[in-house]
């Protein structure tokens, strides 16, 4: 009997990692996810991404501790931080070199289990305003596992973004289409009790939704 590839996903608990999951699913893959949980997250979210691991009944799910690591809006820069005189350019949310950590321990995990591929859901929007979600950075970074570990001597590492070339709503109708649970997902930016219905986020998810005709299953506070 022939075993399965063995495929891990970044998952954040919203829409776009659990379409990337789902498409994975529908190929098959022996599955494994991870998720990070950095400075402020909410807990909703880790408990999304919980729930949707285990309603998709992967392989096994991590979570990996961050918590030294915080979005731009919460953290204090000195006077030599190159970030500090370009506020009004980077999102609040951005986080340093996110990808670059997140990444290099997905490769430290499929190193131990023996996966080669690596999955992020990272969407057409992310490459506008994240520097570290565009296709030269993933490239550059898979050449650099490939080159820094022993296991690529076996089998060579590749990281697939799935989604960049979807907008919002090309994600929402592949959501669909894979009729994965979507009440599972988080999106809210600023709540976790019930979704503000204000934030970047919420608002982009809802005009997706407004977009198809149909009713997002979250409750808004709005």
């Amino acid at each position: 009997m022939n075993q399965k590839e063995k495929v891990i996903v970044l998952l954040s608990g919203g829409l776009d990692s659990a379409v990337c999951l789902w498409l994975m699913k529908e190929k098959d893959f022996e599955l494994y996810t991870i998720t990070f949980n950095y400075f402020k997250r909410f807990k909703k979210e880790i408990q999304s991404c919980l729930q949707i691991a285990t309603f998709s009944q992967v392989k096994e799910h991590k979570t990996i501790d961050l918590s030294f690591l915080s979005e731009f809006e919460d953290e204090k820069y000195p006077d030599s931080s190159p970030l500090l005189n370009t506020k009004e350019l980077i999102p609040p949310n951005y986080i340093s070199s996110r990808n670059l950590i997140y990444y290099s321990i997905a490769a430290w995990w499929a190193e131990k289990i023996g996966a080669s591929t690596i999955i992020g859901g990272h969407n057409k929007d992310d490459i506008i305003y994240f520097p570290d979600t565009t296709s030269e950075f993933f490239s550059l970074l898979t050449k650099s596992i490939n080159m820094g570990t022993y296991g690529s001597g076996s089998h060579k590492y590749q990281i697939i973004i799935p989604l960049h070339n979807y907008t919002k709503l090309n994600v929402l109708e592949e959501a669909i289409r894979l009729d994965l649970p979507i009440n599972l997902t988080w999106s809210c930016q600023r709540r976790e009790d019930i979704a503000c219905g204000t934030c970047y986020s919420c608002k982009s998810r809802l005009e997706s939704f407004r977009q198809i005709g149909k009713i997002d299953p979250l409750k808004y506070a709005l």
